[in-house]
């Protein structure tokens, strides 16, 4: 009998040591879902099967969101096929909606073949061409279309299947064990749109959502738990839906903030979107380093409206690694392909003066000329004044030494704070003497109270501001630099 045991043992540790080994995933195997690894380009993005079993679900929830990538360009390159040039045709995206299309290598993709092909079966009509290499036979392509789909019970038709039984989450089996009552949905609406609202609004306001501590012993939870407890608290139907929501699903956890906003993203975009529509544009590219250092890329879109006003809109504020222009390039066309839009539509490029920017022979604007002739590279109109002005003030010593002397003015008036208070009081009681003498008059929005400000280094126009308030406020001013001056002559 203990022999059997030991023996029995033996097995059960070979077993499992052998499972061990079976389940342990290829080196190529992607273990960690990261959203930034989706790519909708089908010429350039993972195969499914080279993501771990475990997070493929995810993976594929991800490309399901995004779409297909059906580029709608203009012209599509043409290849000769015996004495015949022959094209994709953007047509065949209503015949067949799984159809994708890659530009750089003029090749045809089945979108739901790719998401829920089995690895190993390559036997039906262009499975591997249609989901790995591309289909590029544009000559026998109607047919060749047809061929791929197949009959009822082709693999596509499969992949199909699983692709509508996926979309479809309801129908599903889990989803059907996991239904909710009725009572319990409503309360689930109430509870996501009081943090959608709340999102919105601390995005509208550009404020932060999350503290340093957000637990229930929290004396300040920052701003999105503290005002989600600030509208439990002056609604009561609000305040149910939480307290009956238990500790699970309050739709207020970091995830499902981050995911909130990346959603109000996603619906700004495609406003954005659908308001550019098949309009030709122009790209406004700036990058700067944000507070945490790291260097980001800011992208704007400029274009004309159906009112024929021209119109900017930010797209993207992307994270670049160098400021090369070989990677400003990169970023730039993996934004536009994130947004299906073609080079071939750029046709004006609007950067600063620096060289990786500029450069007649190696900047990111020659780099589009040369594969779209029609962008045209303009020196931001702003940044040529301010350069201008600087100039000519440099040149100019009485200038220089004017705007020299603003600055002392102004960091001398401000440097305490009770110089500043002193420059109010004075600047206010001078605007009482004014209004009993009648060299002033009453009126809604005159006489608010204001300071001097700083000129800037690297905006002209807030030199004109500063100039402005001296000019309203320099009585005052001279009262304040008289009682720096007793000041100074007084015992130290």
């Amino acid at each position: 009998m203990r022999k059997f045991l030991v023996a029995r043992e033996n097995i059960e540790n070979v077993n499992v040591v052998q499972s061990e080994v079976e389940l342990e995933p290829p080196s190529n195997v992607v273990n960690e879902f990261n959203p930034n690894e989706i790519v909708r380009d089908p010429g350039h993005r993972k195969q499914i099967n080279e993501y771990a079993p475990d997070i493929q679900d995810q993976v594929r929830r991800a490309y399901i969101l995004k779409g297909p990538m059906q580029p709608d360009l203009p012209s599509f390159p043409r290849t000769t096929f015996g004495s015949v040039k022959r094209s994709f045709s953007k047509s065949w995206y209503k015949n067949y909606t799984w159809l994708e299309y890659n530009e750089i290598k003029d090749a045809a993709y089945c979108f739901y073949c790719f998401l829920f092909k089995k690895p190993g079966r390559a036997e039906h009509f262009g499975f591997e061409v249609f989901t790995k290499s591309g289909y590029r036979d544009w000559k026998h392509a109607s047919q060749g279309l047809k061929d791929h789909v197949g009959s009822h019970n082709s693999l596509h038709n499969s992949c199909v299947k699983h692709y509508d039984d996926y979309n479809n989450q309801r129908q599903s089996v889990t989803s059907k064990f996991a239904k909710a009552t009725k009572e319990s949905e409503e309360l689930y609406k109430i509870r996501l749109t009081c943090s959608l609202d709340c999102s919105r609004y601390l995005i509208e306001q550009g404020m932060t959502f999350r503290g340093h501590d957000e637990s229930s012993t929290s004396l300040n939870k920052d701003n999105f738990r503290e005002m989600v407890d600030w509208v439990k608290s002056q609604n009561e139907q609000v305040r149910d839906a939480f307290d009956r929501g238990g500790k699970n699903c309050t739709m207020t956890c970091g995830d499902i903030q981050k995911e909130l906003a990346t959603c109000c993203a996603h619906e700004v975009t495609k406003v954005i979107m659908e308001e550019l529509g098949d309009r030709q544009l122009s790209v406004l590219i700036d990058e700067s380093r944000d507070i945490s250092v790291k260097e980001k890329m800011a992208v704007m879109l400029r274009f004309l409206n159906d009112k024929g006003n021209v119109v900017e809109r930010f797209i993207s504020l992307h994270h670049v690694k160098d400021t090369t222009s070989e990677s400003l390039k990169n970023a730039l066309y993996g934004i536009l392909d994130k947004y299906t839009l073609s080079i071939s539509r750029i046709r004006g490029q609007g950067y600063d003066g620096a060289s990786n920017m500029r450069g007649e022979f190696n900047g990111l604007q020659r780099k589009i000329l040369d594969e779209n002739p029609y962008a045209f590279y303009v020196h931001c109109y702003a940044h040529h004044l301010q350069l201008v002005v600087v100039s000519v003030t440099s040149s100019c010593s009485s200038i220089h030494d004017f705007f020299e002397y603003i600055s002392l003015i102004v960091t001398t008036t401000s440097a305490s704070c009770k110089r500043k208070d002193a420059l109010i009081e004075a600047q206010h009681q001078d605007i009482l003497n004014k209004l009993e003498s009648g060299e002033i008059y009453r009126g809604k929005g005159l006489h608010q109270s204001s300071n001097l400000t700083r000129p800037g280094d690297t905006r002209w126009g807030s030199h004109h501001t500063t100039l402005l308030r001296l000019d309203q406020m320099w009585p005052s001013v001279l009262k304040v630099l008289s009682m720096v001056d007793e000041d100074g002559r007084g015992p130290s």
